[in-house]
């Protein structure tokens, strides 16, 4: 897993991800009451976030992550918030738990994008999960891609105590995959500052305790009817959509009940 943002950027993910992490924790706690849901996995937990809170909120909650860090990360916190719960480091293509779980949830749009392996995806998770229950995730619809933002460059910066961080995101769309290309820099705050003499003013020397990383991701943009294809391949019914305000945009989730069991198919 090389991306920085799961490695070298880990302990700066639940700030630069700039979700609405309580309304989205009580939109889902709402939908695994409903459901009579007391167990959840969180595949691809990244920082364990939502383990952590679900936690909190009454349910046997777990996570997988692909990312080793981000696994560490996510053990450290829940030792300092006192939470205990289950994180693991691997793939949830083929994680396969000793008791089913009422639910799953997947979020920060962490589902594949080819159709292959969304089906080995869902194929997994329907074996992880009892007869009846959940899959939460959120996705991008097609119908709401901003053609006038794509291709120009995003920018966003978030002060901390001692550093600044500022993000510039350039992203393209092929076949309904964004692909973005995120720069982090990392500026360190300045102490008391003094007015350089005439030779300083001239060093390219500023750049002293400055870092910078190179993130890539792409995310698929679905259309309701794709998703209710593919669910039903994998032994699952759509039963609810879901909506949360993302600035300009919405967030959409929709949950996914499994009716029927079914033998997962093996990744190329």
């Amino acid at each position: 897993m090389g991306r920085p943002l799961y490695n070298q950027l880990v302990s700066y993910y639940e700030l630069v991800e700039g979700r609405d992490w309580t309304g989205e924790v009580n939109l889902i706690a709402s939908i695994l009451r409903r459901y009579g849901s007391r167990s959840v996995i969180d595949l691809g937990c990244g920082t364990g976030h939502h383990v952590r809170a679900l936690t909190r909120h009454g349910f046997r909650a777990a996570g997988i992550d692909i990312s080793k860090p981000n696994i560490r990360f996510a053990r450290r916190k829940a030792r300092m918030e006192n939470i205990e719960a289950t994180l693991i480091a691997g793939s949830y293509y083929d994680y396969h738990p000793r008791t089913p779980f009422d639910a799953a949830v997947c979020l920060n749009w962490s589902i594949p994008v080819k159709n292959d392996a969304v089906r080995s995806f869902l194929d997994n998770t329907n074996n992880l999960l009892r007869l009846g229950g959940l899959l939460l995730f959120d996705f991008e619809r097609v119908s709401q891609i901003s053609w006038a933002d794509v291709g120009k460059p995003i920018t966003e910066s978030w002060s901390l105590p001692d550093k600044v961080i500022v993000r510039v995101s350039v992203g393209r769309i092929v076949a309904n995959v964004l692909y973005s290309r995120d720069v982090y820099i990392i500026y360190p705050k300045l102490g008391k500052a003094s007015i350089p003499n005439e030779q300083l003013r001239y060093e390219a020397s500023g750049a002293k305790g400055v870092q910078l990383y190179v993130d890539n991701s792409c995310v698929r943009f679905f259309s309701i009817p794709e998703i209710r294809g593919l669910a039903k391949q994998s032994g699952f019914v759509i039963v609810s959509n879901h909506f949360l305000d993302r600035n300009k945009y919405k967030r959409n989730y929709v949950v996914l009940k499994k009716t029927s069991q079914i033998h997962s198919r093996i990744l190329s």
